[in-house]
């Protein structure tokens, strides 16, 4: 499993890379609750970050649930669009 820091898995959540991301639970230090972001990339790969507290967690995996569907909303619109364009050739 490969281990990502915050600011990278935000870069990858934008550019459409992450195609399932769920908050897991660790162990409670200090009596704060903190939890960690475990997920798969579209590659395949299995990743999670550290534990951090839920409030920093939150604001990544919201940016997750807005953006998860947007890449593929892109790659179908795209070839709607090319597919509507003819070439005259000569």
């Amino acid at each position: 499993m490969r281990s990502l820091q915050l600011l990278e898995l935000e870069g990858l959540i934008l550019n459409g890379f992450v195609a399932h991301l769920e908050v897991v639970d660790c162990e409670p230090y200090r009596g704060s609750r903190l939890s960690k972001l475990v997920g798969k990339l579209r590659d395949g790969t299995d990743f999670s970050t550290g534990c951090y507290s839920q409030s920093r967690l939150r604001s990544i995996y919201l940016l997750y649930e807005h953006y998860r569907n947007k890449s593929l909303s892109v790659e179908l619109s795209d070839e709607a669009v090319m597919s509507g364009i003819t070439y005259d050739v000569e």
